[in-house]
């Protein structure tokens, strides 16, 4: 079985909100996480926010698209987290951000979450994925959406899925509930185009290598009907990272194609390089 494993440290007592201030992680954060909150999370190695600058310029494009005020800069984003890192004494984890408008007034916080980071048999093995037809309504802007979040989180805990790919009206599979998608018919990737789903921060690395890799992207959605004719699919994200999928429904794919083995390999060194530089 590959169902989503949240793990929680019992050490996340901290949430930073609203400029600094610091409240215990029991704190009621209801409001913040209404459907029209815009959010971020970033992945924590060795104390490091993870392609920081490439998340915050998301979350200010989140920000503008939803018409909310936001003022914080990047210096003060970054050393948000570094000081929530600090305070819970946690250096492997998420963080996310969610900011929220109430009254005209701006609410934030920081705060750790419980995540569902893929074990060795899961990246070689591959993990379970179903289809859900939803639509975002708007897929660029990483708004809270809970009814689709909630039919996700079901789907996902009836059948013990890793994750439940999202399809269109005209029957496309555009992204996954919490990550992006991609699938590979001999050497050539497909996805589906930015305008189409949130451009995941992993998303966009991951492009970046197989432009080095010298591979062929096809920034086109595929039809759910036609998943059968591609040899293998996996997930990106801040937790997944790249990610085998094993079956979708009772299709099922190769987990040990070479050319997604080269780029699970190139987004690895990828991380690793951005993590001694910083």
């Amino acid at each position: 079985m590959n169902a989503r494993k949240e793990t929680v440290d019992k050490r996340k007592k901290y949430v930073i909100v609203n400029h600094g201030n610091l409240f215990n992680s029991e704190l009621n954060t209801t409001l913040l996480n209404s459907d029209q909150s815009v959010y971020e999370v970033i992945r924590i190695i060795d104390g490091k926010a993870l392609f920081l600058e490439d998340h915050y310029t998301r979350l200010v494009s989140s920000v503008q698209m939803s018409g909310f005020y936001f003022e914080m800069d990047l210096p003060e984003f970054r050393h948000n987290i570094l000081e929530l890192v600090r305070l819970n004494q946690i250096e492997n984890g998420n963080v996310k951000f969610v900011l929220a408008e109430f009254k005209k007034v701006n609410h934030w916080s920081f705060s750790f979450i419980p995540h569902s980071y893929p074990d060795t048999n899961d990246y070689e093995q591959g993990v379970k994925a179903e289809l859900l037809f939803a639509e975002r309504e708007n897929p660029n802007a990483k708004i809270i959406q809970n009814v689709i979040r909630e039919r996700a989180n079901q789907l996902i805990a009836d059948q013990k899925l890793y994750e439940v790919l999202l399809v269109d009206r005209d029957g496309l599979i555009t992204e996954g509930s919490r990550s992006n998608v991609f699938f590979v018919k001999g050497n050539r990737f497909y996805t589906a185009p930015a305008y189409q789903v949130l451009v995941g921060v992993t998303r966009q690395k991951v492009l970046q290598c197989l432009t080095e890799l010298r591979f062929t992207i096809v920034e086109e959605a595929v039809l759910a009907s036609e998943i059968n004719t591609y040899d293998a699919a996996f997930l990106t994200g801040t937790s997944p990272k790249v990610l085998p999928v094993r079956s979708i429904g009772k299709q099922v794919f190769n987990t040990q194609l070479q050319v997604v083995k080269e780029l699970m390999d190139q987004y690895n060194n990828l991380i690793a390089s951005y993590i001694k530089s910083h």
